[in-house]
């Protein structure tokens, strides 16, 4: 019973010893004693609590903005925005615009007119890109048949950074987008891994199992729709200048042909 009372004991001192540390804050109005977690007792201070959960809270803010945003427009209640640069409110605008007025800052593998590739700050896998367009696009979903051809350069520019880093290897690949609102960052980017990822629940949040489409689609996927949609508009347009071909062709066979009976009858009379 002692030896249960002493380790009771010894638990509590150890315990209370993580609040022992106090300050006092002194001003000309008022003393305000303050109770402070000693450096050792891995509380996470209240100011880091609070940035975090407003970061938190900004990502998703913003990707429910986009979502609501490109629904409002596909639906044509509100003109589709422009993809001018936008370096005084967006990330990524402001980081290609730096790039252009500073040189690579290091971080940058592939740079053109078109497109840029950049390594993740943050990286979620052995190897992690982010290939963006240099015009802000929302996101995914934002992209139309007209951008098939820029959907498919994305993919290519990833993959070209990846043989670049991994010449002459096999490695496992995926490459994806998040969709709204699920994407934390409102300007076009392409996700670009080299497998494993680190840590492994990573897997989860850039899953491409059918379950998880919705909040990330393979780039493939995104090409192929848009090429799909682009040969539907090609195929509707043919069918259209066909049919304006056939229609001044039968109305001057009719013509022809009234005439021609026309004649005869005119013949018969005489």
């Amino acid at each position: 019973a002692h030896a249960r009372d002493g380790d009771e004991n010894k638990g509590q001192r150890r315990k209370s010893s993580r609040w022992m540390a106090t300050k006092v804050c002194c001003s000309p109005s008022r003393a305000v004693l303050r109770v402070q977690p000693l450096a050792s007792s891995r509380v996470p201070s209240p100011k880091g609590v609070h940035l975090r959960s407003r970061r938190r809270a900004t990502l998703t803010t913003m990707g429910l903005t986009v979502w609501g945003n490109e629904l409002l427009q596909s639906w044509g209640l509100v003109p589709r925005d422009s993809r001018d640069p936008r370096p005084e409110s967006c990330i990524f605008c402001r980081k290609i615009a730096g790039e252009a007025a500073n040189g690579n800052d290091g971080t940058f593998v592939h740079v053109d007119d078109e497109i840029v590739v950049f390594k993740d700050w943050r990286p979620a896998a052995r190897r992690h890109y982010l290939v963006c367009p240099r015009a802000h696009v929302s996101s995914a979903r934002a992209l139309t048949r007209l951008d098939a051809g820029l959907a498919w350069r994305m993919l290519q520019a990833g993959k070209d950074a990846v043989a670049a880093d991994f010449p002459g290897e096999d490695v496992d690949t995926r490459f994806g987008y998040h969709m709204p609102p699920f994407n934390s960052v409102d300007h076009l980017h392409m996700h670009a891994f080299v497998l494993p990822f680190v840590p492994e629940w990573k897997a989860r949040k850039y899953s491409v199992h059918p379950w998880a489409r919705f909040a990330f689609c393979p780039a493939e996927e995104v090409v192929e729709r848009l090429e799909r949609q682009e040969r539907q508009e090609r195929d509707e347009r043919a069918k259209m200048s066909a049919g304006e071909d056939v229609a001044p062709g039968v109305c001057a066979s009719g013509s022809s042909a009234g005439a021609n009976a026309g004649g005869a009858e005119a013949g018969a009379a005489a």
